[in-house]
């Protein structure tokens, strides 16, 4: 079902290898940035993009806090800000208002920060300097709902975090495993999706931030409001939530939680409304299976992809056009 979303959704594999072909010169700005200890700062998908990206940091070792731009501003002190080695603003305009804001504020503090963004030529870019500004490559980007510029954040930060690391994480194949997740078949989801008005997602680990994104998306695309919890966090109180026969989405991929969630779906079997999304082969009716073979790190990115197929489909069989705004603006001018 066309749209200009769906359109920006199928350019994402070649926007990552726009990406890929810049990578060595990412490298050369990120081996120079001190990183003991890092703040990551953004809204919506800007924050998703670099709550994945702090999760693969923390696991290897790195001090990393993420919080939403605006949050920080009104409620943090400045004083915070010195803690930190590094600020890593993310902003896939350059233009929001909350980065305006931070920049106009904490002028003094720029020297430690640096900007991730699809629109290196911005203002706020230009007084930051090319140095300190890292591009996603992502190109044009049509559609309200972030489809490739929040693919792209993310390869963007893990190439720069993987410097610091000294890992190999494998974006050729991540590459191939996207574009396995545009042909796959997820009709009999969408329409369940369709037909539930209480819709949950749950995940652990990198799966998280994803289904944050998911939820986003679906709300931009779709106007579906759903809510996610951590694998965790659900069975902390919101389990109580199955007597009302809500629709249930389990991510259960191939990492070290994987047995625990395999385990929520155990005790969720006796449930009708229950949806596995995996990279495994499982004995579970209701499941979506994605291609096997990405390490843990990059393993949870094809998901947002199945999810923003979904939201595509169910935006048009809902009666609106994906991608159009009616109350919102791709670019959000007021906090």
């Amino acid at each position: 079902m066309a749209s200009i979303f769906l359109e920006d959704v199928l350019e994402q594999p070649k926007a990552m290898r726009d990406l890929l072909s810049q990578k060595k010169e990412l490298e050369k700005k990120a081996v120079l940035l001190k990183h003991e200890k890092v703040l990551f700062l953004g809204m919506g998908a800007s924050y998703y993009a670099s709550s994945y990206a702090a999760i693969y940091l923390r696991s290897n070792g790195i001090d990393v806090q993420c919080r939403e731009l605006s949050e920080f501003i009104w409620y943090d002190s400045e004083k915070l800000l010195e803690q930190y080695d590094l600020i890593v603003l993310v902003s896939q305009s350059g233009e929001t208002a909350e980065l305006t804001r931070f920049i106009d504020i904490f002028s003094k503090k720029l020297d430690n920060c640096v900007l991730v963004t699809n629109n290196p030529s911005c203002f706020n870019a230009q007084i930051l300097g090319e140095s300190r500004v890292f591009p996603i490559f992502a190109g044009t980007e049509r559609a309200m709902g972030s489809s490739k510029t929040f693919l792209n954040t993310i390869v963007t930060l893990l190439i720069t975090a993987s410097t610091w690391t000294g890992q190999n994480l494998d974006f050729e194949r991540l590459i191939d495993h996207v574009e396995s997740t545009l042909t796959t078949n997820a009709d009999s989801f969408t329409r369940d999706l369709l037909d539930k008005a209480n819709l949950i997602f749950v995940g652990r680990g990198f799966s998280v931030p994803i289904l944050r994104m998911a939820q986003l998306t679906l709300a931009e695309i779709s106007k579906v409001n759903s809510v996610v919890y951590s694998g965790a966090g659900f069975r902390h109180g919101p389990m109580e939530l199955m007597v009302t026969n809500p629709l249930v989405g389990v991510v259960a991929l191939q990492g070290k939680t994987m047995a625990l969630s395999l385990d929520l779906l155990s005790d969720l079997s006796s449930y009708q409304n229950i949806w596995c999304i995996t990279d495994q082969d499982l004995s579970i009716e209701k499941s979506i299976v994605l291609k096997q073979g990405l390490c843990e790190t990059l393993s949870s990115i094809p998901v947002m992809v199945l999810f923003q197929k979904v939201a595509n489909d169910l935006s048009i069989i809902r009666g609106y056009e994906p991608g159009v705004g009616i109350i919102a603006s791709k670019v959000t001018k007021k906090e």
